[in-house]
């Protein structure tokens, strides 16, 4: 009887989110009569939309990254004399019911619905919405040789390459992406009044309705390149973070314009780049355009197993262009061994560059 009861909030629960979130966006005709429809349908309907209801105000007025659904549950769960009803991304799933009757106090029912309502609204509100509804924030993220792209709730995409990891929040004013390390290509939805903030090291870029890459190449380093439309460029401040006007200091930035971010400051002006091989990564390509064979190896390593060595500073810096597929290293290593004065050595893990004079000074094995 107790997990049938538990069943029904869980699915009055669920519907009342759903209820919640589509009249937030604006029901048609149609759709406002079928949901007063069904709060006539049951006291219980109108309790729990009433509740989802106070669940938004009462997060709008909390640290939204700091709220963690596991530690609710978890606090939920410390006492037993509490039932809590979780629901995971696929469906509803019920937790261990205690059955110790004589230790139950007056209060365990309400509060088991509470916690039970709590968690699955703000978990079919998460899933469904991407945490758009409470600010809450969500994490995007690619592993090594891995890319991958997610539709965001403003309808913007978000394109990531290898090894890479985005941060998405939204607020009344602005949509936010914390780019944690690696390389995102961003179309970001012309039908959204906010701004679209993204915030990688020390650079911060400001766009609408536009197609651009940012790139945290090391540590201290960030490239943004336009594919289209234009934004606005500045070294990271947190008062001009927090500040809806651009500080004097920003740069337009043009379709088909590169600039850096290097050590906290930006470059004096930007340059003018190759859209296509700037973001050739998309269709798993690695474009070189005269550039330092150290950069181009380095591009490598992030897709491959087999990592390339170049030890020699000035065989780093020595200048090859072609088009390479960015997963194909034995393909790269071929093309490094037909160009004059340099040797390639293979092994399982590793593929090591050499001058062809340095080649008989290395130690076996090395």
């Amino acid at each position: 009887m107790i997990r049938g009861e538990q069943q029904v909030r869980v699915a009055i629960a669920g519907q009342a989110a759903d209820w919640f979130v589509a009249n937030d966006d604006g029901l048609s005709e149609s759709e406002q009569l079928a949901l007063v429809s069904w709060l006539r349908d049951s006291p219980k309907h109108v309790q729990a939309f009433l509740e989802v209801s106070q669940i938004t105000r009462d997060l709008a007025a909390v640290d939204a990254p700091n709220l963690s659904i596991e530690s609710l549950v978890a606090a939920a769960r410390a006492d037993d004399t509490v039932d809590v009803v979780t629901l995971a991304p696929e469906a509803a799933q019920d937790s261990r019911t205690s059955r110790r009757r004589g230790t139950r106090k007056f209060w365990a029912a309400p509060l088991a619905a509470a916690a039970a309502l709590l968690v699955v609204a703000i978990s079919l509100v998460w899933w469904n919405r991407d945490g758009e509804r409470f600010g809450l924030p969500r994490t995007y993220e690619t592993a090594h040789g891995e890319q991958g792209a997610w539709r965001l709730p403003d309808g913007s995409m978000l394109h990531l390459n290898t090894e890479s990891s985005a941060t998405v929040r939204y607020s009344g004013s602005e949509r936010v992406v914390e780019l944690n390390r690696g390389q995102a290509l961003f179309d970001v939805s012309h039908g959204d009044r906010r701004r679209f903030r993204v915030s990688a090291g020390s650079a911060e870029v400001i766009a609408t309705g536009t197609e651009f890459d940012v790139y945290r190449r090391n540590n201290t380093l960030t490239l943004i390149t336009v594919v289209q439309g234009e934004v606005r460029v500045y070294a990271s401040d947190s008062t001009a973070a927090r500040s809806s006007a651009l500080p004097a200091s920003s740069i337009a930035l043009n379709a088909g314009q590169q600039i850096g971010v290097d050590a906290g400051g930006l470059w004096a002006e930007p340059i003018s780049v190759d859209t296509k091989a700037a973001v050739a990564w998309l269709r798993h390509e690695i474009v070189a355009q005269n550039r330092p064979l150290g950069e181009v190896a380095a591009e490598f390593n992030r897709y491959g197993r087999v990592q390339i060595v170049i030890d020699d500073p000035a065989l780093k810096m020595l200048r090859i262009s072609g088009h390479f597929d960015a997963y194909d290293t034995d393909s790269f290593a071929a093309f490094l061994a037909s160009l004059e004065g340099v040797t390639v050595e293979k092994t399982s893990t590793r593929i090591r560059v050499f001058k062809a004079a340095d080649h008989g000074t290395q130690a076996p094995g090395q």
